[in-house]
């Protein structure tokens, strides 16, 4: 079955934001954060040395960029969170990830396992932050200036759990439809 392009840039749908998250949606949404590190790994055995050079979808990055995105991508959104919970609504600094993915030189020639190791130290605490944060802190939020609005904690961790799932899949589509 040939994908269309939605299908691999979007393979799980796009997120879709929510006005209010109930105590399952957050309890999920931690779960997600909590297991993606081992998925991906586990994900990532699948591939070769050949797989991680090839992009993911077509006119996308490598699955190498792509795994060091979400690192970096994830790294980001951490401090973000303790930004948000430290800070009345901080302003947080953007950044180009495309640029970070392909103009950085360590997307190209790190290894992937470098940016899994950042993920399972990086998903074991930002898991924990969020299980101690009450309903009142999750309402915490940062500004985020390149969007114009403010991110509450609830939303943030509703979507990096989308976020992780949507990459995962990138690279399980890529798996399913390589010739």
């Amino acid at each position: 079955m040939e994908l269309s392009l939605a299908q691999w840039q979007y393979p799980i749908g796009n997120y879709q934001p929510k006005a209010t998250f109930t105590a399952k949606d957050i309890k999920d949404a931690i779960t997600v954060l909590k297991t993606f590190p081992k998925a991906l790994k586990e994900t990532l055995a699948a591939c070769d040395a050949n797989d991680l050079k090839q992009p993911y979808r077509p006119g996308g990055w490598t699955i190498q960029q792509l795994v060091h995105h979400i690192a970096d991508s994830h790294m980001h959104s951490y401090m973000r969170c303790k930004y948000a919970f430290l800070e009345d609504t901080p302003t947080i600094k953007g950044y180009a990830e495309k640029d970070w993915a392909e103009k950085s030189p360590d997307t190209t020639a790190v290894a992937v396992e470098a940016s899994v190791k950042i993920l399972e130290g990086v998903h074991q605490r930002w898991a924990y932050f969020f299980e101690q944060l009450s309903d009142e802190e999750l309402k915490r939020a940062y500004d985020h200036p390149e969007r114009e609005e403010n991110f509450p904690l609830a939303e943030v961790v509703y979507f990096y759990a989308w976020h992780s799932k949507h990459h995962l899949a990138h690279i399980q589509n890529y798996l399913k439809h390589k010739v």
